[in-house]
């Protein structure tokens, strides 16, 4: 696996970019469809968390295969790659706060093909995109500059994995004010908010969807990168 990708996107691309989906595939699609999203031309990209607890999580990690879009990892879809051959992490994913239960509902084929899928997604996404750098990871930034996270990423902090920090902790959204260095501005999700949050140059999108009525759009955030810029 390739923890870090980058991107090169033309300037003339629309590039929208989506909090935590959650298994909440029709919401998505009809969130697009109100932005008016091209298909054929646009680039939608996820902070991670497309599955769980939603009910249409099999057409939520199909997502990755799709030409218009991109993700990060989340720690649901390390779940499910944690969970297929670790009993002890499955039992965690299956917890009523969890919504694991659908994967493990798959027949050990359709288990071992998404684990390997989501086992190849980056842990950090790098986007060029009109003149400015952005960067992308689910949950966190154990460190305050992009480059030296980029450099550290197979490394560890106080015994733990910086990947898995990446993926599960929550410390620069409680902060006042950050500043991570050497990025125009990073887009997370993993942290339930009322409204997308901006810290320093990090923005939080997940506002938590998949917690309300699945006809009201307004609780899945997607933002226009051009707006960042």
């Amino acid at each position: 696996m390739k923890k870090i990708k980058y991107l090169d996107i033309d300037r003339d691309t629309n590039v929208y970019v989506v909090g935590d989906i959650h298994g909440c595939y029709s919401l998505l699609i009809h969130k697009l469809q109100e932005l008016k999203f091209n298909f054929n031309k646009d680039i939608l990209i996820g902070v991670g968390d497309l599955v769980d607890r939603g009910s249409e999580n099999e057409l939520c990690a199909d997502l990755i295969n799709q030409h218009w879009f991109t993700t990060v990892k989340g720690n649901h879809e390390d779940f499910c790659v944690q969970g297929f051959s670790n009993n002890y992490i499955a039992r965690c994913h299956v917890a009523s706060n969890n919504g694991g239960d659908w994967f493990y509902d798959l027949d050990d084929h359709k288990q071992e093909q998404l684990a390997n899928q989501f086992s190849q997604l980056p842990i950090l996404l790098e986007v060029n995109y009109c003149n400015r750098k952005f960067g992308f990871v689910h949950a966190d930034l154990p460190i305050h500059d992009w480059n030296i996270l980029k450099e550290n990423i197979n490394n560890k902090i106080n015994d733990r994995d910086i990947e898995e920090l990446c993926l599960w902790t929550r410390d620069i959204v409680y902060r006042q004010n950050i500043n991570i260095k050497n990025i125009h501005n990073v887009f997370l999700g993993h942290t339930v908010l009322p409204k997308i949050t901006q810290v320093g140059n990090c923005t939080f999108l997940d506002t938590g969807a998949v917690f309300y009525s699945k006809k009201d759009t307004n609780h899945l955030s997607i933002i226009n990168l051009r707006d960042y810029i």
